[in-house]
């Protein structure tokens, strides 16, 4: 009889090459595959320690003020920036109470100290922003300059970095952060330093004003940006000159 090789029938007992081969097949491909996943997992980036209070909304007293974004100077003496929920600013619902006490319900973003405050969002007949008793506001400090500088780093939105999003950075997640800066989350440079130290720069226009369209095609990117730096009570806010803006 000629020899034959062994043919597989699923009613018959395995064959016993099959058997064989399986038998060391099948612990490489599974051992293969943890290993496999276990490198895939190892090689992903940390994505931040970004904290996104989640439940039921907290309430805040302090005054609000422009720097050059909606921020609320807490009575605790913390400074949080405003948003709302979604990809918008606070713009318009925190302009009428500009300098004024007031009492904010929302729910806190924060990383690395930063923080935010996302404010709710009830009816009209509940708004998340109201007046509030309280000392009468004291002037706002003048900025400190800190002189012309060139600074290396990426444009995030920062709600999302602050802990909206993980990552809330590079560019898996540029269209997001576009769609946020364009509606008017405040826009930060992040820079890291070779020591691994990292600096938050809060970016506006050269008069000091919010910016937003000289940033977009930008965002998400290692890019150049130089102008003057100031110190505020918000944090450091760079005074960009649109013109500097480049990729590296």
């Amino acid at each position: 009889m000629p020899e034959r090789d062994d043919f597989y029938v699923g009613y018959f007992p395995l064959p016993r090459a099959h058997k064989r081969f399986l038998q060391v097949a099948l612990p490489l491909i599974v051992f293969l595959m943890v290993f496999s996943a276990a490198g895939i997992a190892l090689k992903q980036r940390d994505p931040g320690a970004g904290v996104w209070q989640t439940g039921e909304p907290s309430t805040w007293t302090g005054v609000v003020r422009f720097d050059p974004y909606p921020t609320l100077v807490a009575d605790d003496g913390n400074v949080h920036l405003l948003v709302r929920m979604g990809k918008r600013g606070a713009h318009d619902v925190a302009a009428p109470f500009n300098n004024q006490p007031v009492s904010i319900r929302g729910r806190q973003l924060q990383r690395d100290g930063r923080r935010m405050i996302e404010l709710d969002d009830p009816p009209a007949s509940d708004p998340a922003i109201t007046p509030a008793t309280g000392t009468a506001p004291q002037p706002i400090p003048a900025p400190t300059d800190l002189g012309p500088v060139t600074l290396h780093g990426e444009i995030l939105d920062a709600k999302c970095y602050l802990g909206a999003m993980k990552p809330g950075d590079g560019k898996t997640h540029k269209a997001c952060a576009t769609l946020c800066i364009a509606g008017g989350i405040p826009p930060m440079l992040y820079t890291r330093a070779p020591d691994g130290s990292r600096t938050y720069t809060l970016l506006a226009d050269e008069s000091g004003a919010p910016i937003i369209d000289p940033l977009l095609p930008f965002i998400g990117e290692p890019v150049t940006i130089s102008g003057r730096l100031e110190q505020r009570a918000v944090g450091r806010v760079l005074r960009v000159d649109p013109g500097s803006i480049s990729r590296p």
